[in-house]
């Protein structure tokens, strides 16, 4: 039978390569989705509306806000956009968008100070 502390290092070691895998996954899907989105365009009538809401999964009631903003994609289409309960949101930042040049409505909000298609 295997003592207490090869059981709780074996444990530990198992963790340790799901999180690291998790980690690696979420980083790898990451940079490949800032790569797609190669195109810049600035977020036109973007307001920041603040808002409050109850989260039931941490049983408390979140402050944030709710952004809304447009911007011109392919072709010179224009798409609207809203986004509800953010919780990240920073006045003191502007933001543009990122979006895939082939496909104006796989795109992404990001400060500005971030390089689209890196």
């Amino acid at each position: 039978m295997a003592s207490t502390g090869k059981i709780f290092a074996g444990t530990i070691a198992l963790v340790l390569v799901l999180t690291g895998g998790i980690v690696a996954a979420v980083m790898w899907h990451s940079d490949r989705t800032s790569k797609r989105l190669t195109a810049e365009a600035e977020a036109i009538g973007f307001v920041a509306t603040p808002a409050k809401w109850w989260d039931s999964i941490d049983e408390e009631n979140k402050d944030g806000h709710t952004l809304t903003f447009a911007y011109v994609g392919p072709d010179n289409k224009v798409f609207t956009r809203k986004m509800e309960q953010i919780e990240w949101y920073d006045s003191t930042k502007r933001y543009n968008i990122c979006y895939n040049p082939r496909d104006g409505e796989d795109w992404r909000l990001y400060s500005e100070d971030h390089a689209c298609g890196e």
